[in-house]
């Protein structure tokens, strides 16, 4: 497996995608009667909160007074 760098713009972009989705993704939960079809949902927003999680930390790290200072390329 590989990993890819994200610049603070991009980590930033991606991040407010993720919300935005995650926020549409729990109304569809909330709508959703099928138990099985609301567990899946389930399921995808417990991953889509950990990729989240990981962008977050990861802008932690990019910002003044961290490890890697303000890293904006």
């Amino acid at each position: 497996m590989s990993t890819k760098s994200l610049t603070v713009p991009e980590n930033e972009m991606l991040a407010g995608i993720l919300k935005n989705y995650i926020g549409e993704l729990r109304v569809e939960i909330i709508h959703t009667e099928t138990g099985t079809y609301k567990k899946a949902l389930h399921a995808r927003e417990k991953i889509l909160l950990g990729i989240l999680r990981k962008l977050e930390s990861a802008a932690g790290e990019g910002k003044p007074g961290s490890p890697l200072g303000n890293k904006a390329s």
